[in-house]
């Protein structure tokens, strides 16, 4: 792709203020696409910030807006908003995740349990809901969901999570399926451990459960994981930036695991 095709492609990402999300704007901004940011994070202005001032860009390329992805009439209102910023939507990254307090399943509080579906499942229906409509209009569109190695091989004390998770790779083959005859192609990205803020934080829960401390629980994770390090946003970006290429043409409804080896199928 030349760098003026590049310039034309339009991306929607959510949960960009941190971690993978921020990884995928700031690749993509790189490889010359126009970038809609959002979050619940007030941050997110200050990431949209940064990056445009590290990449050298027009304020008018990167878009940070904040959002609550479980809200129908937000989510509609800021796909339009991209609309009619940048004139159509190539992409659409539905990333925006939690992972909640770790607890066995009899002990979550209901509340909790909600907040993990509403955010994680609930938030990527109404991405592919909204974003899909543009898509089908326009006869072409590429669609990445974000799901995980723990809705592949749930893990104990995060049932909920696995189970949104879960949810979130199901989703995606079946609108794979709904949208192939539209020229819009869905995949999901399935990560592992990876080096953000979520991940430390569920891995200091782990280890005060545990009994043992945080850079031993860390250990621990390196052990398990084939490579023997963590993930990297930049990593979770590069693989973003391949499926929403046209070298990814023929592949949808599939996910990708971006794990180290850690879950092999």
């Amino acid at each position: 792709m030349s760098a003026e095709e590049a310039q034309t492609k339009r991306a929607f990402i959510t949960g960009a203020a941190r971690g993978l999300g921020e990884g995928i704007a700031r690749r993509l901004a790189q490889d010359g696409w126009s970038v809609l940011m959002t979050d619940a994070n007030p941050a997110i202005h200050e990431t949209a910030a940064a990056i445009i001032d590290e990449l050298g860009l027009s304020s008018e390329r990167i878009i940070a807006v904040e959002h609550d992805v479980a809200s129908a009439e937000v989510t509609e209102a800021v796909v339009s908003l991209g609309i009619a910023r940048f004139g159509g939507l190539d992409l659409a990254v539905a990333n925006a995740g939690i992972g909640g307090v770790e607890v066995d399943l009899v002990d979550l509080d209901i509340a909790d349990f909600e907040e993990i579906v509403n955010v994680n499942y609930r938030g990527v229906f109404l991405t592919c809901k909204y974003a899909g409509r543009v898509m089908r209009e326009q006869g072409r569109g590429n669609i990445i969901t974000v799901s995980s190695i723990f809705g592949q091989e749930p893990y104990p004390r995060v049932a909920a999570y696995s189970g949104s998770k879960a949810g979130v790779i199901a989703l995606t083959l079946a609108f794979a399926l709904e949208m192939a005859p539209h020229n819009v192609r869905v995949n999901s990205i399935a990560p592992g451990y990876m080096a953000t803020e979520m991940q430390w934080a569920g891995l200091r829960q782990r280890a005060a459960h545990a009994g043992i401390s945080f850079e031993e629980e860390v250990q621990r994770v390196w052990d398990l994981v084939p490579l023997g390090r963590h993930g990297t946003p930049e990593e979770m970006g590069a693989l973003v930036a391949f499926l929403a290429s046209d070298e990814a043409a023929y592949i949808t409804g599939a996910t990708l695991g971006l794990a180290g080896g850690v879950v092999r199928r």
